[in-house]
C-alpha cells in the first residue's frame, strides 16, 4: 500500500481567519466605544492599536501554522507533522488504534469539513482526555476513517483460536490442574 499524503482543506484556513476576525471586531467595538466615551481617549486608543497588532501577529500564525499542517496514511502507521515554532509529529500505529471519531459542527458543516479524531488505548483511557492524534479540516472524512479502519486489521488477541491439538500430554495436564483447582475450591 503506498503512502497517502492530505494536507487539509483550504476553508480551513479561512474559518481560523473568519474566527479571528469574529474576536478581534467584538473587542474593537468594546475599545472603540471606551475611545469614545473614556475620560483617558488616548490609553484606550493605545489598547486599541496594540488589540489591532495582536490580531495581526495571530493572522499570521494562522496562515503559518496552516501550512505545517500535514497527514499521512502509511502501511502501519498514521503520522501528523504540524508546528510554526516547535516542530511535533506525531505517529499512531495502526496496532494501537482504539477508536475514530469524526465530528463536525455547525460552522464547519456550512465549510465542508470535519475532524478525524484518532484515539489510542493508552491515550483514551483517562476521562475526557483528548485524542492521541487530530485531523483537521478534512473534507470526506466518512471516506478517510473506512480507509484507516480497513488498515488496521484484526489484532492478534481477538483472532479466533486455533484447533484443539490432539496432544495427549497436553490434556493429560489441563485435567490435572483443573482436578487441582477443584480440590483446593472444595477446602
Amino acid at each position: 500500500m503506498d503512502t497517502l499524503v492530505i494536507k487539509p482543506e483550504i476553508n480551513l484556513k479561512k474559518l481560523w481567519h473568519l474566527m479571528n476576525s469574529f474576536w478581534f471586531i467584538l473587542g474593537a467595538i468594546v475599545l472603540l466605544l471606551l475611545v469614545l466615551f473614556s475620560e483617558e481617549p488616548v490609553l484606550m486608543s493605545i489598547f486599541l492599536a496594540i488589540w489591532l497588532f495582536f490580531y495581526l501577529i495571530i493572522a499570521i500564525y494562522l496562515s503559518a501554522f496552516y501550512n505545517t499542517l500535514e497527514y499521512s496514511v502509511e502501511n502501519n502507521t498514521v503520522r501528523l507533522k504540524k508546528g510554526v515554532f516547535w516542530r511535533i509529529r506525531t505517529t499512531v500505529p495502526y496496532s494501537k488504534i482504539t477508536n475514530i471519531d469524526v465530528t463536525q459542527g455547525p460552522i464547519e458543516r456550512m465549510y465542508g469539513l470535519s475532524h478525524l479524531k484518532i484515539q489510542t488505548a493508552g491515550a483514551s483511557g483517562a476521562q475526557g482526555a483528548p485524542a492521541e492524534l487530530i485531523m483537521s479540516g478534512i473534507r470526506d472524512s466518512e471516506a478517510l476513517k473506512d480507509m484507516i479502519m480497513s488498515r488496521i486489521g484484526t489484532p492478534a488477541a481477538y483472532s479466533t483460536p486455533k484447533e484443539p491439538t490432539d496432544d495427549l500430554s497436553l490434556q493429560k495436564a489441563i485435567l490435572a490442574e483443573l482436578t487441582a483447582i477443584r480440590k483446593a475450591v472444595e477446602k
